[in-house]
């Protein structure tokens, strides 16, 4: 059935190209690779350290997004306005063979240990924009869509404005030297519809304005965000469960700009309650007989990131990343969390195609609830590569890779690097051989 709804989609997309004007966008990377072991690569994470510390060999899967955006119409010197519908589908896939099943054998919580179940691994961007009318530079939007800012590159983290959701919002709105885009997001309970007040769901208003000219071509944005739920009662539920009102907020800046002979972009940013994960992902219903559900609405994040980039100056480009948190859990004991990384992917250039990557870096988190003390994650990397262009973003990108990666004790066991590497569970360290690709149009 998976097979047959994507075959459709294309054919209608390519038939809709015709009678629209269409552009079609893709994003793809994947690759392959053993462990010293000799088994497949397993891929080595500091759990709950967001987005993948230093990706470059250090990516399991196969992932692809297949875009098309269909102009309705387009913006002409007569007449401004426009409509335009974008269409976006990703897959992830583990990379075990050409043709893979898609399901996933998992513990079911005893009531069949060795229960094998489909596993959805497929996810949509669909959304209509429009603008342009009456002379005005107001842009709207509705539907399902990846609303979102900047991203670390190395650490495969979008960091600031990360709001993928489902809502609708207006964008450059012309406020002072900036503009301004508001949206409203509602985020729905996946787990259950059976509450008082049907599917609980996470009400979220996101405010950002942005391109502030300030000093020396520097510009500066802010970000903000508030977000709430409504409290609620599950009599279907034995005992009858009872879900508490919870909200949170969004405050955070962005500096950015030409930097020691590349561009830089400094963050700092701090969320509270059902926003201190700084996406759209905050419990929309918190279980007031559960202490680890109720943290969330004293739960609270501070972060700073720094995020530099160099391109090509003589043979050299480098990429270099930043993060430091510092926050609170929100339980009423053994609620401190933080946690640190540091990265650098140096490329230099033989050539305008062949290239030699570097990467190296150290992470540390710590979350006095789990017991274990500092948990730390190191990783060095090479990759000679092959690139379309003589450009950090040069795509097409073909490589062959070896990274070893290192941890401490603290991080040893199933429930932290055997959690994505079970072969290492016990192990200090680990090395993967193998090759990606990296594909963007």
């Amino acid at each position: 059935m998976k097979k047959i709804f994507w075959v459709l989609t294309i054919l209608l997309a390519t038939f809709n190209a015709h009678a629209l004007e269409a552009d079609f966008t893709t994003y793809l990377r994947g690759g392959t690779g053993v462990n010293q072991e000799g088994g497949k690569m397993e891929c080595f994470r500091n759990r709950n350290l967001p987005g993948n510390f230093l990706r470059l060999g250090n990516e399991c899967d196969f992932y692809t997004e297949l875009g098309f955006v269909f102009h309705h119409k387009k913006a002409t010197e007569a007449d401004p306005s426009f409509f335009r519908t974008q269409l976006r589908y990703a897959y992830s896939s583990e990379g075990l063979r050409q043709w893979e099943s898609g399901k996933q054998t998992i513990d079911t919580s005893g009531t069949n240990p060795t229960a094998t179940v489909s596993i959805p691994k497929s996810e949509i961007e669909a959304y209509v924009k429009a603008g342009g009318f009456d002379g005005s530079p107001i842009e709207y939007w509705v539907g399902k869509r990846f609303y979102r800012d900047v991203d670390l590159f190395i650490f495969d983290w979008y960091y600031y404005g990360e709001m993928a959701g489902v809502g609708a919002g207006l964008e450059a709105i012309p406020v002072g030297p900036g503009k301004l885009a508001i949206a409203n997001l509602i985020q729905a309970n996946e787990d259950f519809n059976t509450t008082s007040v049907g599917r609980p769901v996470l009400n979220i208003w996101d405010f950002r304005y942005s391109s502030i000219p300030v000093f020396a071509e520097q510009k500066l944005s802010f970000w903000g965000v508030y977000a709430w739920a409504k409290g609620s009662t599950d009599t279907t539920a034995t005992p009858v469960a009872t879900f508490e009102a919870t909200n949170g907020y969004v405050l955070a800046t962005k500096l950015e700009g030409p930097a020691f002979s590349g561009y830089n972009k400094a963050v700092l940013e701090f969320g509270q309650g059902a926003m201190n994960g700084f996406n759209v992902y905050g419990n929309s219903a918190v279980n007031s007989a559960d202490p680890n559900a109720l943290a969330q609405n004293k739960a609270w994040n501070l972060r700073a990131i720094e995020d530099w980039t160099m391109d090509v100056t003589d043979n050299w480009a480098v990429m270099f990343g930043l993060a430091a948190n510092y926050g609170s859990n929100g339980k009423s004991e053994n609620n401190k969390v933080q946690w640190q990384a540091i990265g650098v992917r140096p490329i230099y250039y033989f050539t305008d195609r062949f290239q030699l990557a570097f990467e190296t870096g150290y992470n540390r988190y710590e979350d006095e609830s789990e017991g274990v003390g500092a948990r730390e994650l190191g990783r060095v990397a090479i990759a000679p590569q092959l690139s379309f262009a003589k450009s950090m973003w040069g795509r097409p990108v073909m490589r062959a890779y070896a990274s070893y990666s290192f941890w401490n004790d603290a991080n040893k066991g199933d429930d932290y690097i055997g959690g994505a590497a079970p072969t290492f569970a016990d192990k200090n360290a680990g090395f993967n051989v193998g090759y990606q690709y990296e594909v963007w149009f």
